[in-house]
């Protein structure tokens, strides 16, 4: 439901209160719709009674106490009473007559000096009333809280959170404390990845090799993800694990008690080599290839569609699945299935022919909407990844809408129900700042800013194609998130910024606002032990060339609103001491930056280092006999020559990217000239197919025809070396006279046998020429 015009409304009914005392009392997140502050405080160590006006909302004044209690260090003693007016303490009811504005999930909250009084159409309005009230409580000076009116309900119905627990098993323990987090964030759906290529998470009694073969794995943590052998070895599969029926089933109940539906993924067709390893038969191919224990790339061995016994067994596990979730909506994947081997399955093109199908998408989506079937006489609705648009789309299914927002926008101009969760805002998975300080990642950058900035509701939708939307959700996939406190470090606080897009309305969010209420909320993360990143306070770099004159011109930003800045050009630390920065650097020598944000004197810690090399050929163009990517520019016309080096992340900016071959630059230094040493970087990151060149050959020329060459230095380091590395492959000679200098750097062309890419198109990354 978009609320947007009701939101306004409200928020005019408030014009009247002093936008100043709203921003010096109000820390909430998500933003209430509207709020207002009255004249004195309601003390709450005075006034310690909850009371509730229907016995029905016992357990949630149960809740609500013990919450306030680990919040306020006060105990809180219960009491029903059925009047507000005969209350002197904190009362929760249910309105007797239905408000429309607030909905089934929306509260208003009265407090006076002797009354807080939380009311709601529903218990689900309450239960997050309960919560408001814990974030007031938190920022209550002695306990002490402000007089005020609050009046809130959320602008979309569907505000979610995934998390796939199949590339790395999460234990149950984490997933209670994830539903709690979820719930002081207002978020109310929980989409649970159960299932894929890595791990089977999901005990099904009908099929117990599910959990006994597929939920287990051969053990690689010393590879890079992308760089792990597929491998049948169950003897040796030991990392992993599931859940079992029982435990799900508290889980449910846990999240249902907090205002969250669990909707559980059971992928298909690709994605289910865990579920092939226990029974290859569903496959076209009926080999057992063993539970990947990295990644897999392209996704070919899927469920046969052409072998009933797949949809027996679907169907089997899904009963089991409806048993344990009561979602309306159960997710079937859908995504990125690798169609080669129905090409060639019998079975497969003998569905076709039979059903008419004349292409894999139809069969895929003969696949969909059979499922889609069986799920809608069992009274659910079917929820799949953007992909099951293709070969037509079910015709009650809804959308989610991950490959960008085109996917949703199709959907909902064809009538059907969607959910945004565009990888540009929406997948947590993503850097979230600089990659050469961050833990390693599976690439893009979504920062906290750019996650506030996003709009679930696209301007190519009408207004009835618009309440098709029903919100949206943050992924997590967990390739590179082995722990829970990894976890924890992706989403926090990135969750608070989608929180405030999916609760709050529209023409309230402000990013400058949002970022001064984060200071609390980063406090409340303190106070709850978990692990958030600081990445908004990371401090960026922006140089630009002044190619005439010879300097650069460096400018800094941070997303944090209102920051400062202080800075350092000698690679010490800066402290509270150091220069303030105030506009552009002027640099017309070398040197190394140090940044970092400072608050209430205290650095921030998330210190940007940059060191700048203001060499002989800096400034000037390279020419470049093969060109880089498109994807990988390094910086443009002077990339290779800006004063730059990249860091360990090749997507830093600053490499110049060139698949399959070589780097072949010739740079003219205007002059002759005394030339001592040539130096140039490479990246290898094997995970990533990119590698050092084999050999690199240094040349020079006093007239651009006649080169001679200078050194050549080979490559030393390994193709299968693990992690991030760079290395300065550096010239040695006697002192020339030169004006032109030419380095080729060679390109190993392929990556290597035994490579998860092997045969493929091999990456040499340079980020800076250095000439003295």
């Amino acid at each position: 439901m978009n609320k947007t015009l009701l939101g306004i409304s409200i928020m005019l009914l408030f014009t009247f209160c002093s936008e100043k005392l709203i921003s010096q009392h109000n820390q909430l997140i998500p933003q209430p719709v509207a709020i207002t502050f009255g004249e004195g405080f309601f003390e709450l160590e005075k006034q310690n009674i909850v009371s509730v006006g229907d016995h029905n909302l016992h357990d949630l004044a149960t809740y609500a106490a013990d919450l306030w209690t680990s919040t306020s260090r006060l105990s809180f003693q219960l009491q029903n009473t059925a009047k507000t007016e005969h209350v002197n303490g904190i009362h929760l009811a249910l309105l007797e007559s239905y408000n429309d504005t607030l909905g089934d999930e929306g509260y208003q909250i009265r407090i006076t000096n002797r009354l807080v009084a939380l009311t709601a159409n529903t218990a689900s309005g309450l239960f997050y009333a309960v919560h408001t009230l814990n974030h007031l409580i938190f920022t209550a000076e002695n306990n002490h809280l402000k007089s005020c009116n609050i009046i809130d309900y959320p602008r979309f119905d569907y505000r979610g959170l995934h998390l796939d627990v199949s590339r790395h098993f999460m234990p149950i323990g984490f997933i209670y404390t994830l539903l709690d987090y979820m719930a002081m964030h207002k978020l109310n759906v929980f989409h649970w990845h159960l299932v894929d290529d890595q791990g089977w998470r999901l005990e099904i009694k009908k099929y117990p090799k599910l959990a006994k073969t597929g939920a287990w794995r051969v053990p690689m943590h010393d590879r890079h993800w992308n760089d792990r052998p597929l491998i049948n070895d169950p003897e040796n599969a030991t990392y992993g694990g599931y859940y079992t029926q029982d435990e799900i089933k508290d889980v449910v109940s846990y999240a249902a008690a907090r205002n969250i539906t669990i909707i559980p993924e059971i992928e298909m067709p690709a994605h289910v080599m865990s579920a092939l390893a226990a029974y290859p038969q569903l496959s076209c191919t009926g080999e057992n290839l063993g539970v990947p224990p990295g990644g897999v790339w392209p996704i070919t061995h899927i469920y046969c569609a052409g072998n009933d016994s797949t949809f027996v067994f679907l169907e089997d596990v899904l009963h089991e699945v409806m048993a344990l979730f009561p979602s309306e909506f159960i997710h079937i994947g859908g995504d990125e299935a690798d169609k080669t081997n129905w090409k060639s399955c019998t079975k497969c093109q003998n569905r076709m022919t039979d059903e008419g199908l004349d292409s894999e998408d139809k069969l895929q989506s003969y696949f969909i909407h059979r499922i889609e079937k069986f799920l809608n006489a069992q009274g659910r609705k079917l929820i799949g990844w953007d992909e099951i648009l293709e070969g037509g789309l079910p015709p009650n299914a809804a959308v989610m809408s991950w490959r960008g927002e085109k996917g949703g926008i199709e959907a909902a101009q064809m009538g059907h129900q969607v959910v945004m969760t565009p990888g540009s805002h929406c997948y947590f998975d993503h850097y979230q700042g600089d990659p050469s300080i961050e833990p390693l990642a599976i690439g893009g950058y979504t920062t906290l800013a750019k996650v506030y900035a996003y709009e679930p509701i696209p301007e190519e939708l009408n207004a009835d194609e618009a309440n098709l939307v029903l919100g949206a959700q943050a992924n997590v996939w967990t390739e590179y998130m082995p722990t829970p406190s990894q976890v924890e470090y992706m989403v926090f606080p990135r969750l608070a910024a989608l929180s405030e897009v999916l609760w709050s309305p529209k023409e309230a969010r402000d990013w400058g606002d949002f970022s001064r209420r984060m200071q609390t909320q980063y406090k409340r993360y303190d106070s709850l032990g978990i692990n958030y990143a600081l990445s908004a306070f990371q401090v960026q770099s922006k140089a630009t060339i002044d190619s005439d004159d010879k300097y650069l011109s460096i400018e800094l930003h941070t997303e944090t609103h209102e920051p400062e800045i202080r800075y350092t050009l000698d690679g010490s630390n800066p402290t509270v001491q150091s220069a303030l920065y105030e506009g552009p650097i002027q640099l017309k020598s070398s040197a190394q930056l140090k940044a970092a944000v400072f608050m209430e004197g205290q650095s921030m810690q998330q210190v940007l280092t940059r060191n700048f090399d203001l060499h002989k050929a800096f400034g000037i163009a390279a020419y470049l006999k093969y060109p880089y990517s498109s994807s990988y520019d390094g910086g443009g016309i002077f990339g290779l020559t800006d004063g730059i080096s990249g860091s360990s992340a090749h997507n830093d900016g600053y490499w110049s990217g060139f698949r399959e071959v070589d780097m072949v630059a010739t740079i003219d230094l205007g002059k002759i000239q005394p030339v001592e040493t040539i130096s140039v970087d490479a990246l290898q990151d094997a995970g990533s197919w990119i590698f050092f060149p084999e050999v690199v050959t240094f040349e020079g020329s006093a007239d651009g025809e006649h080169y001679k060459q200078l050194d050549q230095v080979a490559n030393t380091i390994p193709m299968d070396e693990k992690g991030k590395l760079t290395q300065q492959f550096s010239a040695s000679f006697e002192v020339e006279d030169l004006r032109y200098i030419r380095i080729r750097m060679k390109n190993i062309g392929e990556c290597p046998a035994g490579h998860s890419g092997e045969g493929q198109a091999a990456w040499l990354f340079v980020s800076e020429v250095i000439v003295y």
